[in-house]
């Protein structure tokens, strides 16, 4: 009959065996070592100076004092006294110093290394992995964390035709994607049953450039929601981009914007009006205000729509903001609100001709406008005289073209008096 255990030498009661307890105590001394086996240190070699009770170390392969002859022993600190045990191949260890663990091979203590994750078939996170979905997580939430900086999370595909993407699902139906699919631009699709697609953004990879449903077809696309290009109703066009021609004026249905008006555009314009631009400013669903810019500079006017009616074309300037033209016949000076003012320098008749107890001019003198009035209106026309004394000027309109003014005096005067004519009606 042996007389230990053959895995951790445990000593066994013998028959008649005397003191029984001794060799019960040493077994489970030994038990209480290797059991759990906690060492203090791997390949230890001096023993401590006040080891506690309990604590064990594996010895190197040349331990000193207390510990020498015991190469590759455990040591343990038990009942006062140093107890030597041998371990067997394949025992586990761990260190506490450093909570490594350590198998013992070959007679030697090696450190049992991570296991490798290299090449797995799949990792299932609180999930099943499958062929497809080789990484599977179910959680609330999955972090990637920076180490100190930034953080990228990498999808890369082998060729452009391939897909590079982020698949939103509902009930594992797709809803949304963005990425790159089927080429190197960049494209966000969303779809409502996971069946039918529509590219809501695309992203041209060579250019930057934006398409899709999101965006603007043409410059005159009015469908709300999408987003306006450079250009859009003549917004932001530099040249390059042709502003859109208004079809009908009078539309009350055009979008607010800045357009053409050519030859062919249909609907009321301001007076001389011809080609030229519009801006039209929306303030509800039937309210709209026009401005009018002439391609010469030669009109600029505004108009207003309310109650699903066009107001009247209203010029807010001819040539220019006020216009000054001079002739033979005077100055002429035309102000936005329509007024028009002319002047000139006349030479009356002498007021020499009884008539009366006063003295008149021999005949009125005729003056033609440099730039007639509107028509059918008559202006306020008055006269002073620059140089001769006790004299006045009595003044006829006449019509919107001409005029007449004869010089008067309480005695008779013998030379032709010079006088300054002003005539203030409307041009317009």
């Amino acid at each position: 009959m042996q007389d230990q255990s053959p895995r951790l030498a445990l000593p066994f009661i013998l028959p008649s065996q005397a003191q029984k307890h001794v060799t019960h105590n040493e077994a489970l001394s030994r038990l209480d070592m290797a059991v759990q086996l906690a060492v203090e240190g791997i390949d230890a070699a001096t023993p401590p100076a006040l080891p506690e009770e309990g604590q064990v170390w594996a010895l190197g392969s040349a331990p000193t004092g207390g510990w020498a002859g015991q190469a590759g022993m455990l040591a343990g600190f038990l009942n006062g006294a140093w107890l030597f045990m041998a371990p067997g191949e394949g025992w586990l260890a761990l260190d506490k110093s450093d909570g490594r663990l350590f198998r013992r091979a070959g007679g030697d203590w090696v450190a049992i290394a991570p296991p490798v994750l290299d090449n797995l078939d799949g990792l299932g996170i609180n999930a099943s992995h499958d062929s497809v979905n080789r990484l599977a997580v179910s959680a609330p939430a999955t972090l990637f964390n920076h180490e100190g900086g930034g953080h990228q999370l990498k999808i890369n595909k082998a060729a452009a035709s391939d897909t590079a993407s982020l698949l939103f699902q509902t009930g594992f139906g797709g809803r949304a994607e963005m990425g790159t699919s089927g080429s190197d631009d960049f494209a966000i699709k969303v779809s409502a049953d996971g069946g039918s697609w529509s590219t809501a953004l695309r992203l041209d990879a060579a250019s930057g450039l934006a398409s899709g449903a999101a965006v603007q077809v043409a410059a005159a696309d009015a469908t709300p929601g999408r987003l306006l290009r450079t250009g859009a109703f003549g917004w932001g066009q530099a040249g390059a981009q042709a502003a859109p021609v208004m079809a009908d004026l009078d539309d009350p249905a055009q979008p607010s914007g800045s357009y053409a008006v050519s030859v062919a555009t249909q609907g009321a314009r301001p007076a001389g009006a011809g080609a030229g631009g519009c801006l039209v400013l929306r303030q509800g669903a039937g309210d709209l205000a026009q401005v009018f810019f002439g391609a010469g500079g030669d009109v600029l006017a505004f108009r207003l729509r309310a109650g699903g009616v066009w107001g009247a074309w209203q010029a807010l300037h001819g040539g220019h903001n006020v216009s000054r033209v001079s002739g033979p016949m005077g100055e002429v000076v035309r102000t936005p609100d329509g007024t028009q003012v002319c002047q000139h320098v006349l030479v009356l008749d002498a007021p020499n001709v009884a008539a009366g107890a006063l003295f008149a001019g021999g005949a009125e003198t005729v003056w033609t406008y440099p730039a007639a009035f509107a028509p059918g209106t008559r202006p306020t026309l008055s006269a002073s005289a620059t140089t001769a004394a006790a004299l006045w000027v009595t003044a006829r309109a006449g019509d919107a073209t001409s005029g007449a003014l004869r010089a008067m005096a309480a005695q008779a005067q013998g030379s032709a008096p010079e006088v300054v004519v002003t005539a203030v009606g409307r041009w317009a």
